[in-house]
């Protein structure tokens, strides 16, 4: 089952991050996109934003992460 979504976003990469987001992907068995997109998730989790009926909403930084800006 294939699922579409409504938004696209496109990013520039360092070298060499397509083949490193192909070998992430196959460990887990899935695409390289579906694993970025499950990436990007988790970070947000981390920064304490979540995406909740199609609306960002912002909650509690989760600090046994660090997120992405150690402060």
């Amino acid at each position: 089952m294939a699922v579409h979504y409504p938004e696209k976003m496109r990013l520039r990469l360092p070298s060499g991050m397509p083949e490193a987001l192909s070998l992430a992907a196959a460990r887990y068995h899935t695409t390289p996109n579906e694993w970025a997109r499950q990436a990007l998730l988790r970070s947000l989790a981390a920064e304490g934003v979540s995406i909740r009926d199609g609306k960002a909403a912002i909650g509690e930084q989760r600090h046994d992460t660090g997120g992405l800006h150690r402060v």
